[in-house]
């Protein structure tokens, strides 16, 4: 289909950058050309990773399974499958008819730090015993009020974790972002999970909790959305301990559904970027002067649907985080287009790339 090649085409040029780095610019077009179709081996795997298809299949069971009369070697089955018949909706539209959306997933991420307790002191053997029926309610009512903009809600799985842990610590421009997780953001929900127990009535138990959670574009890093969880409390009084974890689950469930709310008005109101480039700036006199380029660059890359975000400033040099949707070539040649700019003085802009990132220099008139 048109979405699978246009996914595989880009699959194919990524991996020809990192084989090749800076030079593959610099290859001849027989070496290029056999080194894309070396390539072509690995179309069929990523073609089940990209549809997703297995996932549609929830169980499957063998009604009939016997041998060919007529060819002892042969097999014949009968098998009854149950399908995710959602997925296979999202399937057909992705596929078949070639629909994206701005997001392709919504990866929920949990923590819940437990204070003054451990989890075997609730009879449980860690905290995943604890969060996986929290998480499943959460995904349950993610997807019961997924937003337009957004394929698939899924659940933060021990391999996503380890990626996870590696993007928040590696700085953006050293990050490689896996096929995988393109177009997605990161719901992370931290809650910290107090316990209180009253010398003087230990048949009661009182809970306490407060946390915060954050939607972040993966992209970028930039934070799409962030809501404070307020403390809340409950007191069980003489309940066994799988009613109590039950009911403490069921409290802290309720707690950032409000949260989740607002986020899906954000992922319904956003289309997302794709793309981000630090902008150093020299020359300048002054604070106002960035100020003023960062509006041109507003203006001029509204077709980018460009965002500026001035991440530090001194005397020497100021950098911008630029963020856009699309292809870096339409970015540049907007830089390119950038010619002069007034201020409290008049500036000829000179724009330089360093093989790391883009540099304006203001140069007075």
């Amino acid at each position: 289909t048109s979405a699978f090649n246009e996914y595989f085409k880009k699959y194919k040029e990524k991996k020809l950058v990192e084989k090749f780095g800076a030079s593959h610019g610099e290859l001849s077009e027989s070496e290029r050309a056999s080194f894309l179709a070396g390539m072509e081996n690995d179309r069929q795997d990523l073609f089940i990773r990209f549809s997703r298809t297995i996932e549609t299949l929830r169980s499957h069971s063998f009604t009939l399974l016997k041998q060919d009369e007529n060819g002892p070697a042969n097999w014949q089955a009968k098998i009854n499958l149950d399908i995710d018949r959602i997925k296979l909706d999202k399937l057909l539209r992705k596929i078949v008819k070639g629909e994206t959306k701005p997001f392709s997933k919504v990866i929920l991420v949990t923590e819940i730090d437990a204070f003054d307790f451990t989890w075997p002191d609730l009879g449980l053997e860690d905290e995943q015993k604890f969060t996986s029926p929290v998480n499943e309610s959460w995904i349950k009512w993610l997807n019961e009020n997924i937003p337009s903009s957004v394929e698939e809600i899924v659940q933060c799985d021990l391999e996503c974790m380890i990626f996870y842990k590696k993007w928040s610590e590696t700085q953006l421009s050293e990050l490689s972002i896996p096929d995988d997780y393109n177009n997605s953001v990161f719901l992370k929900v931290n809650m910290h999970l107090k316990r209180k127990i009253d010398p003087a009535n230990v048949q009661e138990i009182t809970f306490e909790w407060d946390g915060r959670t954050l939607l972040h574009d993966l992209a970028t890093k930039r934070i799409l959305g962030s809501y404070v969880l307020p403390q809340e409390k409950r007191t069980f009084r003489q309940v066994e301990q799988k009613a109590l974890n039950s009911g403490l689950a069921s409290s802290l469930y309720r707690s950032p559904l409000t949260a989740f709310m607002q986020f899906n008005k954000k992922l319904e109101e956003k289309i997302g970027f794709n793309r981000v480039a630090k902008l150093v700036i020299k020359g300048h006199k002054h604070l106002g002067d960035v100020h003023i380029l960062t509006d041109l660059l507003k203006t001029r890359g509204s077709s980018l649907g460009l965002e500026v975000v001035l991440d530090n400033f001194s005397k020497e040099e100021a950098n911008l985080l630029c963020f856009y949707r699309g292809e870096e070539k339409s970015f540049t040649d907007m830089l390119a287009g950038l010619k002069e700019v007034k201020s409290t003085h008049s500036y000829t802009l000179v724009n330089e790339f360093t093989g790391v990132h883009h540099v304006i220099k203001f140069v007075a008139e």
